[in-house]
């Protein structure tokens, strides 16, 4: 039988923190963990008190298919595990220790057929943290070779336990605040129009294909550290006003109008920098977002037959028709490019009509210029 030499707890924190935002969680921790205390195996699990659902798990030293056999078939006979869940919470017990009538535990089937063939000797656990239903438990095992639980161990681990805590909230949250960023950041992929999404200290946290194709194409806007620029220093300090000023209204902090930047551009109309302040539900008001909208008044709309189709029921010429009437095209110009009649043409401009409800060319093109066959995006071919 071996000793264990005194874990020193400062060691594992640095671990412990480094899981809030590691695409692996708590894994590294606990096999650091389980090294520190010399273990043979830790199981970390976030579940349900009551539908017993599992959100997190994390195993070292243990497989999957053994802790399936427990929860399945043994738990109800773990004296550790029914002391745990009737006794305080973020308190750590052994099962040397803590569990009363120890010599009853050697005749349970639970020991005879999952304990013993698992080589495990000792264990200990804690529920770490209990929010609502969910509870965090923390479960060691050690092999007979291994020494037993002492006390000062146990309080070694309880030192653990409000640093444990943080750490499985701040990955909680680090996680919501991940979903509601990547969500939105799907939301802007799917619009035509350039969109670039700042956070709270007026960096670009995203911009959508559009966007990225703005920057790239000599418009006059770039991006230097995370922060959008313009080649005229003046404008730039209007630019990121506008955008700071956005920021603080997404908390409350200044008035709702939208604020619009011109830029201008040689031998071009005015490029039109529309800022406006993004709320984000149930999220803190501190954390402040803005979103800026860019249009170019001299862009042809990027509308594509086929969801036009779609949207309205069209048949392929129809739609085609459609977008030739938004581009500026005439019936004449439309009848000349497929040598039709304009008698054809008219035909099924009259069809359109009846399928948007519309009368006009002209109401026709505003319909599908504020339509998502506008503002959404196509698949490009990478």
């Amino acid at each position: 039988m071996t000793t264990n030499a005194p874990p020193h707890n400062d060691d594992l924190l640095g671990n412990l923190y480094e899981a809030v935002m590691a695409p692996t969680g708590f894994q590294a921790f606990i096999e650091a963990f389980r090294e520190n205390f010399r273990l043979k195996a830790v199981t970390m699990v976030i579940r349900h008190a009551e539908t017993h659902e599992v959100k997190g798990l994390w195993l070292c030293g243990v497989t999957k298919e053994w802790l399936e056999s427990y929860a399945l078939d043994y738990a109800r006979e773990d004296m550790l595990a029914r002391h745990i869940m009737t006794s305080p919470i973020a308190h750590f017990y052994a099962s040397n220790l803590d569990v009363p009538d120890p010599e009853l535990f050697s005749k349970t089937r639970f020991y005879r057929e999952w304990v013993v063939p698992q080589g495990v000797a000792y264990a200990a656990g804690a529920v770490v943290l209990q929010e609502g239903a969910w509870l965090t438990q923390l479960i060691l095992q050690r092999a007979p070779h291994h020494a037993p639980f002492t006390r000062e161990e146990m309080e070694r681990l309880n030192q653990l336990v409000p640093h444990l805590q943080r750490a499985i909230q701040m990955r909680q949250r680090f996680a919501e605040l991940q979903f509601d960023q990547n969500f939105l950041a799907g939301g802007l992929d799917v619009l035509a129009m350039p969109t670039l999404l700042f956070d709270e200290y007026s960096r670009v946290a995203h911009h959508n294909r559009s966007a990225a194709a703005l920057l790239s194409a000599g418009s006059g806007l770039r991006m230097d550290n995370g922060h959008l620029q313009t080649s005229d220093p003046a404008l730039t300090r209007k630019l990121n006003l506008e955008i700071g000023n956005a920021i603080r209204a997404s908390r409350g902090d200044a008035s709702e109008l939208d604020g619009v930047v011109l830029l201008p551009r040689t031998d071009h109309m005015p490029l039109m920098l529309m800022i406006a302040p993004l709320r984000m539900a149930n999220r803190s008001p501190a954390q402040g977002a803005a979103l800026l909208f860019a249009f170019d008044p001299e862009t042809t709309p990027a509308i594509t037959a086929d969801l036009v189709r779609r949207l309205f029921a069209l048949s392929e010429a129809e739609a085609e028709l459609s977008i030739a009437l938004c581009c500026g095209k005439t019936l004449d110009d439309v009848a000349g490019e497929r040598g039709t009649s304009i008698n054809t043409v008219k035909s099924q401009l009259k069809s359109i009509f009846g399928k948007t409800g519309t009368k006009r060319q002209a109401d026709l093109v505003s319909l599908l210029l504020a339509s998502p066959a506008y503002f959404l995006a196509q698949k490009q071919n990478d």
